[in-house]
């Protein structure tokens, strides 16, 4: 016993450096169990509701989901071609009820148009949803809005820094694209950022 405590005294720094050396090894192993095991999809541009699917669209990050894996696209789900259900923005993880296989809505198309640089807000951003003002040519009408809760599909972002007209793409039905169509050519459009 005497042995035992005489032992322990002379090295007690290198037993206590074993102990810390094995304790942080078994941290170590614990930790390296517990890192993401799974692949998942991310979002990292912002997608419009209803809008296909690109590839440029996403990322494959690694995750670990443990028993919600099932409500999550993975690394062997084909997901590229598949319609957003709703506005996705950067960094979510796309799941299962995010897409669909066909358009959300029949008859569904990106209609381009010009807006000058002083009548869209800088917030406007691919997969917002805006409202569509007209600005009479004829000072004797009043301006009214055209159409709300628009989903930006896509914007131009070199026309926007240089200035004049800057190019964005809405999405809409045939309906709705007629009444824009319309609208643009009785004067000035301008796209606010819908408040809902």
């Amino acid at each position: 016993m005497i042995d035992i405590q005489k032992f322990i005294q002379r090295h007690s720094r290198r037993i206590f450096a074993i102990g810390a050396l094995t304790l942080s090894l078994l941290l170590f192993s614990l930790l390296m169990a517990a890192a993401p095991t799974g692949s998942g999809w991310m979002v990292i541009r912002p997608i419009a509701a209803g809008a296909r699917i690109q590839s440029g669209d996403l990322s494959l990050v690694k995750v670990n989901l443990g028993s919600d894996s099932s409500h999550y696209f993975g690394a062997k789900d084909l997901v590229i071609g598949k319609f957003a259900t709703h506005n996705l923005v950067a960094g979510d993880l796309l799941a299962t009820s995010d897409l669909q296989q066909s358009s959300p809505e029949a008859g569904v198309s990106y209609l381009p148009i010009g807006i000058l640089a002083q009548d869209i807000g800088s917030d406007i951003s691919p997969g917002k949803s805006v409202d569509i003002y007209l600005i009479p040519k004829d000072s004797s009408a009043a301006p009214a809005l055209v159409l709300s809760q628009i989903s930006v599909a896509s914007v131009d972002s070199r026309s926007r820094s240089l200035g004049g007209s800057v190019n964005i793409s809405v999405s809409v039905t045939p309906t709705k694209a007629q009444l824009l169509v319309d609208a643009e050519s009785q004067g000035r459009l301008v796209v606010a950022s819908d408040a809902f």
